[in-house]
């Protein structure tokens, strides 16, 4: 493979999902130069998240991708409690995430990113300028930027080759596609269904997706268990794996970088959902970006403004995520099958449907903790400390 010459861009976004896109879109609309660089063939595929949203992921993007409003969602315990929540109010929606992808692609092009697909980026280095050197459609190219935008996923090239922090955890995740008519949300908790996670079942454009991550390295024979438990390991129309970064890295930017979305670590470590983390993330990173761009200083020193901003925003949210995870991977069966007969009491379930927000897990902690004190002694002073 030949080695093409320097191409000098303003802004580069490694990575085409919904927040490297968010970006590309925001930077090329104030004017600047940007290339987005996507190693895959096809803008969002291979689908690799659930879909399941909250209202204002909506609200932020204009998006018409939603192909359910659930209002209901059922906690399965491991001995079969089940924990039946109804929402007071719209609290989630279903996308459909390749349909959501392409949306922003969309728009993203109109605002004038040159988006380009088969693009897979090897490196990045820094000399003066943020260098890129990427593989397409065979051949190697370099490129320089004035900064690069790291958004491409949990195995982060832009993040590794910068020498940033990695997640604390990175749990594999599988989903399968069945065909159903059935547009309920079930969530499925246990050591023997999703040791260190869960499972999940939930509306999908073409049946029902279910899908799970787990930290014991066994994910796809605990998904093909659970599949043959409902007879249906034959009738899997395709399979779909990713994984999800779990921490709150401590560095995010370097001379002429950010890092946004699952890059980042920029997740809630209860559901492993990061799109609208990802989205407020990603406007902070423009606005920041825009700003240092006009004033023509992009070190480190000058996007740290980013990373301070975003852990302002977001940052407690993960922090206590991964506090309460910490929790709950400790908990036996036996207690999780206590603390679901706990949060069945009325009062501890009305408490759920009223101030639940799939968004910020915490903010119900201490209502429901007010609410169910016995709670305590499965969550202990760890949780205790955030009141």
């Amino acid at each position: 493979m030949n080695l093409l010459k320097n191409i000098l861009n303003e802004v580069v976004v490694v990575g085409a999902g919904p927040i490297g896109l968010r970006v590309a879109k925001n930077t090329a609309k104030a004017g600047y130069e940007t290339v987005v660089l996507e190693k895959d063939p096809v803008i969002g595929k291979p689908v690799q998240c659930a879909g399941l949203v909250s209202p204002r992921v909506v609200e932020l993007t204009g998006t018409k991708s939603v192909i359910e409003k659930p209002k209901k969602a059922v906690i399965n315990s491991p001995s079969g409690e089940k924990l039946a929540i109804e929402a007071k109010g719209e609290k989630a929606v279903v996308i459909d995430r390749a349909e959501f992808d392409r949306e922003m692609a969309m728009k993203a092009s109109k605002a004038g990113a040159d988006i380009r697909l088969k693009s897979a980026v090897k490196k990045t280095a820094y000399n003066g300028k943020r260098e890129v050197e990427y593989v397409r459609e065979g051949r190697r190219e370099r490129m320089k930027a004035d900064i690069v935008i790291g958004a491409d996923g949990p195995a982060s090239v832009v993040r590794r080759t910068a020498g940033l922090p990695s997640p604390t955890e990175v749990l594999p995740a599988v989903q399968a596609v069945v065909p159903s008519n059935d547009n309920s949300v079930q969530i499925h908790i246990g050591s023997e269904i999703a040791p260190g996670f869960f499972l999940y079942e939930v509306p999908f454009s073409t049946g029902k997706l279910i899908g799970l991550a787990t930290d014991d390295g066994a994910t796809y024979k605990h998904l093909m268990d659970f599949l043959k438990s409902r007879g249906l390991d034959n009738k899997v129309i395709t399979f779909l794996s990713g994984s999800i970064p779990l921490g709150n890295i401590g560095e995010s930017v370097d001379d002429g970088l950010c890092l946004v979305g699952d890059s980042a670590c920029q997740v809630k470590p209860l559901s492993g959902g990061g799109i609208y983390l990802g989205m407020k993330a990603a406007d902070i990173c423009s606005d920041v970006v825009i700003n240092a761009l006009e004033e023509n200083d992009l070190s480190k020193a000058r996007l740290t403004e980013y990373h301070y901003k975003w852990q302002k925003d977001i940052g407690k949210q993960i922090s206590r995520g991964m506090k309460i995870r910490k929790v709950f991977k400790n908990l036996s069966d036996k207690e999780v099958d206590g603390l679901i007969s706990i949060l069945k009491k009325e009062k501890a379930k009305r408490v759920i449907e009223e101030k639940g927000d799939i968004d910020f897990h915490s903010a119900v902690l201490k209502p429901l903790v007010k609410t169910a004190p016995e709670l305590l002694k499965f969550t202990g002073p760890i949780i205790k400390s955030f009141f």
